[in-house]
């Protein structure tokens, strides 16, 4: 059996190596190949691209094909599996993907091939965490905006919020998707003493100092909106003019999940005419966004360019997190990381040959 993981520039080759040595152990060849991008613009300008349009978006290129071509698993990042890849691999019966979306992964494709799926839910769960945290921080408190202000020679304490700076503690956070990131994020801002409430309609348990309520009534109760449902066809735009239009007028709304939850346009004439307070945003509908970029020009938000996942730790953990649980496949073991069990189980229940 052989197993080929594609690096690139925030997983280079010898962390796959290093992560998925357990297979090599096993007796199983393990093989890397570096997906070769100038820089970090152009590996996130292909990611949005295959996170707005699917994996089909990008043109793989030969040199990868011919590097999976004998392979019987793929482990991947960011680099698209999409039918190209599916059709240039006769042996392929498993795909790994280093993170939890799998946007770059052509799943009706490997469901119609019988590729069994794997993703690393939570990978950078920690990371997306901390950050909504500072997020909601620096907003309401101004930290970026005032840093910015000092920079520039500028002494300002007032700001679009003067008069309502809030504390956080006894406020109430609502919780948009309480997955691996929204749990974190719930248990980080109980800490700072505030009422924590959710909305989740997949979720079967919740920690108990959480309160599951519907969407509406979050978006009308909430302090402060926090954003962290995985993006589908059902939840794009989920946050749109009618839901932003409950919040309070001294509500702030943080997005660090994907741009599409968030209806970009909603949300700047929501800023602009100051029916909420402010928001804060990593992610955009355009990436990188321009300098007249609509919610880049409103006083009342803070922007940072796509940073919340991208820790080292999240990183260089994601490929000991997937071999983890791929491992179980040489024995036919359940995996929670699994996304087609019907394949999985058809597949690897009666063991794949390990030559």
């Amino acid at each position: 059996m052989e197993l080929v993981g594609i690096g690139d520039l925030l997983i280079p080759e010898k962390f796959i190596k290093q992560g998925f040595s357990n297979f090599e152990k096993a007796g199983i060849t393990l093989k890397t190949v570096e997906w070769k991008l100038k820089n970090y613009e152009e590996l996130q300008n292909i990611n949005l691209i295959t996170e707005t349009n699917g994996s089909e978006a990008y043109d793989v290129p030969d040199y990868i094909l011919k590097a999976v071509s004998n392979a019987n698993i793929i482990v991947t990042q960011f680099c698209p599996i999409n039918r190209k890849v599916f059709d240039a691999c006769k042996n392929l019966k498993a795909v790994g993907v280093l993170r939890g979306g799998t946007e770059n992964v052509n799943l009706d494709y490997a469901n119609e091939k019988g590729v069994a799926v794997f993703h690393t839910p939570g990978r950078n769960a920690n990371a997306v965490a901390d950050f909504t945290v500072g997020m909601i921080i620096a907003e309401c408190r101004n930290i970026a905006k005032s840093y910015m202000n000092l920079k520039n020679g500028k002494w300002i304490r007032d700001y679009t919020n003067k008069g309502s700076v809030p504390d956080l503690a006894g406020k109430v956070a609502g919780i948009i998707g309480l997955g691996a990131v929204g749990k974190r994020v719930a248990k980080r801002l109980a800490a700072f003493d505030m009422k924590i409430i959710a909305y989740d309609p997949f979720i079967k348990q919740h920690p108990e100092y959480v309160e599951m309520v519907s969407l509406e009534k979050l978006m009308r109760i909430s302090d402060f909106v926090t954003v962290h449902s995985r993006l589908t066809e059902k939840t794009r735009d989920m946050i749109n003019a009618d839901m932003i239009n409950l919040m309070k007028p001294t509500a702030y709304l943080i997005n660090t999940a994907r741009s599409g939850l968030v209806e970009e346009n909603a949300l700047y004439e929501a800023l602009r005419t100051k029916k909420i307070m402010g928001a804060a945003v990593d992610v955009f509908n355009e990436e990188p966004p321009c300098k007249n970029y609509p919610l880049i020009t409103l006083d009342n938000i803070t922007v940072t360019p796509h940073l919340a996942g991208g820790t080292r730790d999240a990183f260089t953990s994601s490929p000991c997190l997937l071999a983890a649980e791929m491992i179980k496949l040489l024995d036919g073991k359940e995996s929670s990381y699994i996304l087609n069990p019907e394949i999985y189980h058809k597949l690897f229940c009666a063991h794949i040959p390990k030559a």
